[in-house]
């Protein structure tokens, strides 16, 4: 600032360029900024202010904020008179929005965050930021969570009918995807895939190879361990049930059409094979793919 230019604040000096730079700064500030006392009169608003605003304030008077924020945010109003002593952020612990609830307006329909700063005795600021595409993110989030969520209850579904049609356990059903998507692996590293101890996949593994499912062989590399592999009949007659899971749904994602495309075909056709699955005299090996 210049001292050879008198008139500011308090006595303080105040370049005329500079003075006008911050008019333009607060003009053209993408955040509302709205200055109101205690009755709710406007004293200062810039123009995003008046922009956000807009769409709900109806017919109210604008220049007398708080009828326009008592018809849609009363909480932030009665947090400003509550305490008209206190100076500094005004219901921090608090996030006050306004725009349509969550599922009841369009996707496009904005929605501001309001929040206020009492700065002296009688004088409040009003700053209004747009969270329209926060929103926007966070209900797709949230879609996306509960479409994840129906696949995964889809996929528990899929594995018990083939694990029925197997004549098998879940668990052991969930160990034959392993091996059929991944090739041979160790008894200990089944274990850690399926979350069961070493005692219990040993059970799960004679149930198999019992069935003539699996194998056990010594493993090359390590004269104490062995490596399980599907047999070729085990393989026949486990492809056709666990082809979905192992590389059905990886050409779900090939095809496009975005995550939620994607999780939602992934969940139709598994629920699609659940239900021809557990269809009694239905032969896996003969039935088409379904997606």
């Amino acid at each position: 600032m210049s001292a050879d230019r008198p008139g500011g604040a308090g006595g303080l000096p105040v370049d005329a360029d500079e003075h006008e730079d911050l008019l333009q700064f607060l003009y053209q500030c993408p955040v509302g900024l709205v200055e109101v006392d205690d009755g709710g009169v406007v004293h200062r608003m810039n123009p995003a202010a008046a922009r956000m605003l807009a769409p709900v304030r109806g017919t109210d008077d604008l220049p007398r904020l708080f009828g326009v924020l008592g018809r849609v945010c009363p909480e932030l109003v009665g947090a400003i008179l509550a305490d008209p002593r206190r100076l500094g952020p005004v219901g921090a612990d608090r996030r006050f929005l306004v725009g349509p609830s969550p599922g009841t307006g369009p996707a496009s329909a904005p929605v501001v965050e309001l929040q206020a700063v009492r700065v002296r005795p009688g004088r409040v600021m009003v700053v209004l930021l747009d969270v329209t595409e926060e929103r926007r993110l966070a209900l797709r989030n949230e879609a996306l969570g509960a479409r994840l969520r129906d696949l995964v209850a889809a996929t528990l579904a899929y594995r018990q009918a083939a694990a029925r049609v197997l004549g098998v356990s879940a668990t052991a059903a969930a160990a034959l995807e392993e091996l059929l998507n991944r090739g041979p692996r160790t008894p200990s590293a089944l274990a850690r895939w399926l979350g069961v101890s070493g005692t219990s996949v040993t059970g799960t593994l004679d149930q198999l190879e019992g069935q003539g499912l699996v194998v056990r062989a010594p493993h090359p590399d390590d004269r104490r361990s062995t490596l399980v592999r599907l047999t070729p009949a085990g393989e026949r007659r486990v492809a056709p049930l666990l082809e979905l899971l192992t590389g059905g749904i990886d050409e779900l994602a090939a095809s496009g059409g975005g995550t939620a495309a994607v999780l939602r075909s992934a969940t139709s056709a598994l629920r699609t094979r659940a239900r021809a699955t557990d269809r009694p005299g239905a032969d896996p090996a003969r039935r088409n793919r379904g997606y």
